[in-house]
């Protein structure tokens, strides 16, 4: 969970609120349900992504997915329509890893992105992912959330 936001001056992340579920819903639109899916009724991301005090989007992650090892998280997000091609994503994104580092223990940080979704792909370039694999035919990227201590830092 998401306890205290994190901003990098533009945009922030913060945990979600019950008033959020109805504008999280309100924000998929066709592009949403063709790479995402469904979604839920009663969405709960790990945050809301803000800007200027207005919910424009969400970022996530989980662990729950076959292709993981067991230091990885899988991250997914949207940002809602009027407010994509702005970099929201991307900042998002790098905003979750920072509280991936300072909360928790998890190293790397995934994305499988369906081929077609340019927007995504861009993103996880922009926000230093490398691409390591193709899973059923998606691009598979993975990037350090922090690095294991080595034996010389343990002695320390």
């Amino acid at each position: 969970m998401l306890e205290q936001p994190l901003s990098d001056g533009v945009v922030a992340i913060r945990h979600p609120t019950a008033e959020d579920v109805a504008v999280l819903v309100a924000g998929r639109d066709a592009e949403f349900f063709t790479f995402l899916g469904e979604g839920s009724a009663e969405p709960a991301p790990t945050a809301c992504i803000v800007v200027n005090a207005n919910v424009v989007g969400w970022v996530d992650f989980d662990h729950d997915r076959s292709w993981l090892q067991d230091d990885e998280v899988n991250l997914g997000y949207n940002v809602f329509e009027p407010h994509r091609r702005q970099g929201y994503a991307t900042r998002a994104v790098l905003l979750l890893m920072e509280h991936l580092r300072q909360h928790t223990d998890w190293r790397i940080a995934t994305l499988l992105i369906h081929p077609d979704n340019a927007r995504s792909l861009a993103v996880a370039r922009r926000a230093g992912f490398v691409q390591v694999a193709d899973l059923d035919g998606n691009p598979y990227w993975k990037k350090q959330i922090r690095t294991m201590p080595t034996a010389d830092r343990l002695d320390d």
